[in-house]
């Protein structure tokens, strides 16, 4: 064999070690089908859209996964990316305009992401999820009609939906019906009760002048003994001070502080609200805004007392 051959030969056999063999690839782990692990999730869905033979169906898919992965870790800017090309690949592809509104909606875009919900509904009308995440852009930009339409809608799709009852409650108690938010956070309780359907329950109770101390304990499960959001109740029972709902909202946990903190400001403006004083709770609300994530219905919340208080 002559050395030209020799070479040929080895470069050939070097392909060969390096192609994984067809068992090998069924192996591998799929785009879309790693969980738990975002870094490992971009690399095997990069991989394969950059190396593999997809139709464009598939590579659109890809791109998708991709974006999901890209939004779970807050960066929505390289999500909107691939949600971009993923439509592009293919238009009809709904699952790309709904993830693409909630990374719309992270940015503080809320009508790119009406637009993109209106077109994942064009796909996909009787879509329970989108229909509710346009009502939480519709509340965020205070169209109160237009939220509890989809609401509505949500609940006609899926009559036992707590999210659609507690959606529909907390927009009826920003427009100030609060009869019907206290009907509705009732339902939304009965159907999967926790201290936060409990709180939002009290609240609308007081504001229709109700009083609900007496089931508040009951209801939330604790008088305010108990890990976070219990001290909240203990307040709103009158055993805390809100400086005493602050300090146990501390955690050596950087996240988990800044959510318990989001919750603290908003739960601490609504003692201030429902004891007539509005100009206490303006910078609990303000603080807030700017802290609570975006996806908390605290944040919604905050946004919709502050335009209540300031109109």
């Amino acid at each position: 064999m002559s050395a030209r051959q020799r070479a040929t030969a080895a470069l050939l056999l070097g392909c060969l070690l390096l192609r994984p063999s067809a068992h090998a690839a069924e192996q591998q782990p799929q785009c879309g089908g790693v969980t738990g692990n975002p870094e490992l999730a971009i690399q095997v869905c990069t991989r394969l859209i950059e190396y593999g033979s997809l139709d464009r169906p598939d590579l659109a898919k890809a791109y998708h996964n991709r974006g999901a992965e890209w939004a779970s870790q807050d960066n929505h800017d390289r999500a909107i990316a691939d949600f971009n090309m993923a439509i592009e690949l293919d238009p009809k592809l709904a699952d790309a305009y709904y993830n693409r509104a909630l990374s719309w909606s992270e940015k503080g875009d809320h009508d790119r992401a009406v637009a993109d919900y209106d077109a994942a509904l064009k796909l996909v009308p009787r879509e329970a999820r989108t229909h509710m995440g346009r009502a939480v852009e519709w509340t965020l930009k205070g169209d109160y009609k237009r939220a509890l339409a989809d609401y509505e809608d949500v609940i006609r799709i899926d009559p036992k939906s707590m999210s659609g009852y507690f959606g529909r409650g907390r927009v009826r108690l920003y427009a100030g019906d609060f009869m019907g938010a206290a009907s509705d956070f009732i339902r939304a309780h009965q159907l999967e009760g926790s201290i936060y359907t409990a709180l939002w329950l009290y609240i609308a109770r007081k504001r229709a002048e109700i009083p609900g101390e007496k089931t508040l304990a009951k209801e939330a499960g604790t008088g305010g003994a108990g890990d976070w959001p219990a001290p909240v109740v203990g307040l709103y029972l009158g055993a805390a001070a809100p400086e005493a709902v602050q300090n146990a909202a501390a955690d050596p946990n950087p996240d988990r502080q800044r959510d318990q903190r989001c919750e603290a400001n908003f739960y601490d403006a609504h003692w201030h609200v429902l004891r007539g004083a509005p100009e206490a709770a303006l910078p609990l609300l303000r603080e807030a805004q700017r802290g609570c994530p975006g996806t908390f219905v605290e944040h919604e919340g905050a946004v919709a007392e502050l335009r209540r208080l300031q109109r």
